[in-house]
């Protein structure tokens, strides 16, 4: 007997033991069931008759080797954001996200404004659904291309989150004195890159030098 089985909806309904072609079916499919052990950060899941992105996930073993998992999720709708503690093996209805690529144009307090490359529509996404904090928000430059999730509802595919590139490159705007000692070849000093965003580099990175930076945590990779 198949193990797999499609079901009304797009649900895709996987036995616990099943381990191979999940991946490509998950692609077909709107939904599909696993459980918390399997659920990564970013994932949409189904939790009490609402829909949450999955932003923080805590797994620990407690006594006598049972274990518990610790999900921050936040609203897709509101944006609230709630704790929840579940069991490792406890299942969860997994929503498919639509990734696809649109070049930044331009933002204000609430919105961000993106233009589909191929087609040239343009959407709007809110603020608060960057991925990452408002750091990343200051980190948006012109024609920068960002990857938006989309999420099919009963209106069509709707956008909740976006995300910036692994890495770009800025223009060094600033400098603060060396630290450490240069003749160890320890030396670092710090830049600023954006207003209120500094990182730090090796010491011969200088004021109108274009850098490389990995966004998800701020790091100098290499000179662009």
């Amino acid at each position: 007997m198949n193990t797999i089985n499609i079901i009304k909806f797009g649900l895709l309904s996987i036995k616990p033991n099943t381990i191979l072609l999940n991946s490509t079916l998950r692609k077909y499919a709107r939904a599909y069931k696993t459980t918390a052990n399997q659920i990564n950060k970013g994932n949409v899941i189904k939790h009490k008759n609402k829909q949450y992105m999955v932003t923080k996930i805590d797994s620990r073993f407690t006594g006598r080797g049972s274990a518990t998992t610790k999900f921050e999720l936040k609203d897709i709708i509101t944006g609230k954001i709630i704790v929840e503690r579940v069991r490792p093996n406890e299942s969860f209805e997994v929503s498919t996200l639509n990734d696809k690529l649109y070049t930044y144009l331009y933002s204000d307090k609430k919105k961000v404004y993106l233009s589909n490359p191929e087609t040239y529509e343009e959407i709007e996404i809110d603020v608060d659904k960057v991925e990452g904090n408002e750091k990343h928000l200051q980190l948006l430059e012109d024609d920068m291309k960002v990857t938006v999730s989309f999420l099919e509802t009963e209106k069509g595919l709707s956008p909740i989150s976006f995300r910036l590139p692994q890495m770009h490159a800025y223009v060094v705007i600033g400098t603060t004195p060396i630290v450490g000692n240069a003749s160890k070849g320890t030396a670092v000093k710090v830049v600023e890159i954006r207003d209120g965003i500094q990182i730090n580099v090796p010491e011969f990175v200088n004021v109108g030098d274009k850098i490389v930076i990995t966004l998800n945590d701020l790091r100098y990779f290499k000179r662009a």
